[in-house]
């Protein structure tokens, strides 16, 4: 499986896994169907059960990674990541919501139960730990053994860190397809297949365009309004937008975004400091990507969309979940998938069919995500002020 997707790219063969079951799915059998849904299923029961462990390791690591033990550095970095997050993802919902109602977005009809596609088996795990208090617990001892530094802390946060990153890197990656694949198979067999891939299509210009424009109006405030500083901004960054495009990945571009942010700053260490502590924590593209996708699966399965006042408590997770996220591709999504359960009541079908469209998404995502953390760190450098 690993091998066949470094040849042929995970977002290509994601896009085969949606398409193929429309016209292969009429010749496989109910049960082998059934058979890669609990499959799916159960992958999902381990994931959730194993989720708080992944959010508490990646927190717990980011903030420790952080190399200066200034108290005052971490709480405006973390405090500025948040906000800005934030600011990304209630800016989706706002541009989902006046979008959104303005498509012809078809409501797939209830399946008749009798005829539904069900599991062969279920796997139920206990919940041992909430992700809300792994996501605290996180903050509370990343923070407390960055003021007052301590080895052996240091040596867990490496250890677990390095667990959780093996389970998702070398396990839960390399069978991402495996886990999409029962769920389109419920979604073909159920017949809703055909309709929410149509549904996505002008969805695909909001959320680039979105994106796009984000971008491009945070570096005009970053540049001061000034246009010649602001084309010069662009130019610098564009070789790592280019480079998370084509490697979907942001770890992979650090590099190159060190190099081009430095171009960017009056004194080029600050790139050096804050782009590692920040390049998978803040990611502008999967806030406005996800909000606005999760917004499109609601209506295409019949649900409204939800009042401010509904959007408030996930939102707000969801950017605390972001100091969670694993340097993978679609690790957004992984760890938003029990928030989208619990606060905007997905289902399983909902989770597996948004979980496949972000993944053909991603490289536009990756790319904003780049380019957000090159203005993240210009805007930085002008409101903490590093002491040499």
């Amino acid at each position: 499986m690993k091998v066949v997707l470094k040849r042929v790219g995970l977002p290509l063969f994601l896009f085969l896994i949606l398409v193929l079951p429309l016209y292969f799915g009429p010749f496989i059998s109910a049960q082998t169907k059934s058979l890669l849904y609990s499959i799916s299923l159960s992958m999902k029961a381990i994931l959730l059960f194993i989720l708080p462990f992944i959010i508490f390791s990646f927190i717990f690591a980011a903030i420790l990674n952080l190399k200066s033990g200034v108290f005052k550095f971490i709480i405006t970095l973390v405090g500025m990541i948040f906000i800005s997050n934030c600011t990304a993802i209630f800016t989706g919902f706002t541009v989902g919501s006046l979008t959104l109602s303005k498509l012809s977005i078809p409501v797939h009809v209830p399946v008749d139960p009798a005829s539904a596609l069900s599991p062969i088996w279920e796997l139920n795990l206990p919940k041992l730990v909430g992700n809300q208090y792994a996501l605290l617990s996180g903050f509370i001892l990343g923070i407390f053994f960055s003021f007052k530094r301590n080895k052996k802390a240091e040596a867990v946060a490496k250890t677990i860190h390095g667990w959780a990153n093996f389970f998702l890197k070398k396990i839960f990656i390399p069978l991402l397809p495996v886990f999409i694949l029962g769920f389109v198979f419920k979604l073909e067999h159920d017949q809703m297949l055909a309709k929410a891939l149509k549904t996505y299509g002008p969805v695909f210009f909001i959320v680039v365009s979105t994106q796009a424009s984000y971008m491009l109006l945070l570096y005009f405030i970053v540049a001061k309004f000034s246009f010649k500083r602001f084309f010069n901004y662009l130019k610098n960054v564009l070789p790592a937008t280019i480079t998370g495009f084509s490697t979907l990945s942001s770890a992979a571009s650090m590099p190159v975004l060190i190099l081009c942010t430095e171009k960017n700053l009056r004194d080029p260490e600050i790139a050096e400091i804050v782009i590692p502590a920040t390049i998978n924590t803040h990611t502008l593209g999967s806030a406005l990507g996800i909000t606005i996708l999760s917004l499109t699966t609601l209506l295409a399965f019949g649900h409204t969309l939800p009042h401010i006042s509904e959007f408030l408590e996930f939102g707000l997770l969801y950017a605390l979940a972001k100091f969670a996220v694993a340097a993978v591709p679609g690790g957004a999504i992984i760890v938003v998938t029990p928030l989208l359960e619990t606060y905007l009541h997905f289902s399983s079908e909902m989770i597996g069919l948004i979980t496949a469209i972000y993944m053909l998404f991603d490289p536009f995502g990756t790319a904003t995500n780049v380019t957000g953390n090159g203005f993240f760190t210009i805007a930085f450098s002008k409101i903490y002020k590093f002491k040499k």
